[in-house]
């Protein structure tokens, strides 16, 4: 299979070893070649830990038409801030249908970016999907060497257009399809996004270490004091009150580090502990800014549409709120203003949406 991946940070860059050592096709953009200069002039990956080898890559470019010449899957591992831009670029570019897939959309990225797609007024109809999270847990090393930690179970995939949930994952490659499932409804893959959770407040609520520079310290196993967990598992709280008020029940993030790292469940058990027991998470390191992903992304693509659904459906978000206004304050950044907030779509469409149900597949 012919297989772009956009984006070749630490998910990209793992997604594309993958492929590539299982005998696909793959090409690898990214926008800044810098970034990709190393990779370009060998053309290979190399992936450590759960997957290994070298994994030679068909293209490594910087031209988003080269990219897009003739793929049979396009997979977007970019951080969500670059959705909407790349839905514009892709919609007046793409020139063959094939499934898009946000991996991961983030909170409504795949409502978000169909929508801007369609704008383009371009004459094909590519499903549109989201996953729930990455599957890879992995960290880069260098432009052409990535760390592949842990591989995720029963990861989400909802879409949007004539394939079915069901379809979507049939579609994907062999190597990866067994850590996927289709979701019920895309409920499960937007409210169900985790990321939010567990990146924002613990790296607000460590700022002081985070930006020491003779300080460093591991994210999950450091960060998440227990009181800080307690505190994000009420923002986890809020969050399944919106899913409910749509008429769903989705994971807890408890239920998520379960039902994904396969760890076991304890009765009473808290956050905290979970996190404590998910060995992937031993060795990833906290970020030396707060200029980073977990607040740049999971702040404006996760808790701001998250909060914007909750007063639309008339759900108290205090704590999700509390962490935006920190993030604004902090960042002197208006996350409300810039992020996915919604108010450009029609919110019926959103609902419309988020509501198909689509019947449980009896084989997960």
């Amino acid at each position: 299979m012919k297989i772009t991946v956009i984006g070749a940070g630490n998910s990209g860059t793992a997604m594309a070893a993958h492929l590539a050592l299982n005998g696909h096709e793959v090409t690898l953009w990214n926008r800044t070649f810098e970034n990709i200069r190393t990779l370009q002039q060998t053309g290979i990956i190399q992936a450590i830990g759960k997957i290994s080898g070298r994994a030679k890559l068909a293209t490594v470019t910087d031209h988003l038409a080269e990219s897009l010449r003739q793929p049979d899957l396009i997979l977007i591992a970019t951080p969500a801030t670059a959705h909407r831009e790349l839905a514009i670029m892709i919609g007046r570019t793409l020139r063959k249908e094939c499934p898009i897939i946000l991996s991961p959309g983030r909170t409504c990225g795949a409502i978000e970016f169909n929508y801007y797609f369609r704008l383009q007024d371009n004459p094909l109809t590519p499903t549109i999907a989201e996953t729930q999270t990455v599957i890879h847990t992995c960290r880069k090393q260098s432009q052409d060497k990535v760390n592949i930690l842990a591989l995720k179970d029963f990861v989400y995939v909802a879409g949007m257009g004539e394939m079915s949930n069901r379809e979507i994952v049939d579609y994907l490659p062999d190597c990866i399809r067994p850590y996927f499932m289709p979701a019920t409804s895309m409920i499960q893959t937007s409210i169900g996004n985790v990321g939010m959770i567990l990146h924002c407040a613990p790296l607000l609520l460590n700022s002081g270490w985070i930006e020491n520079p003779e300080f460093t310290f591991k994210y999950y196993r450091d960060s998440i004091t227990p009181h800080i967990a307690a505190y994000i598992e009420e923002i986890d709280r809020e969050r399944l009150q919106v899913a409910e008020a749509l008429g769903f029940v989705i994971d807890s993030t408890k239920e998520w580090f379960h039902r994904t790292y396969h760890t076991r469940y304890i009765k009473g058990e808290q956050l905290y502990d979970v996190i404590r027991r998910t060995d992937a998470y031993d060795d990833i390191d906290a970020p030396d800014t707060l200029n980073h992903r977990y607040i740049l992304e999971d702040v404006p693509y996760g808790l701001v549409p998250l909060e914007t659904l909750g007063q639309l459906l008339d759900i108290e978000t205090e704590y999700t709120s509390l962490i935006i206004d920190l993030a604004s304050k902090l960042l002197r950044l208006d996350f409300r203003a810039t992020g996915r907030h919604l108010k450009q779509i029609n919110i019926q469409d959103v609902y419309a949406t988020l509501l198909r149900i689509e019947q449980p597949d009896s084989t997960f």
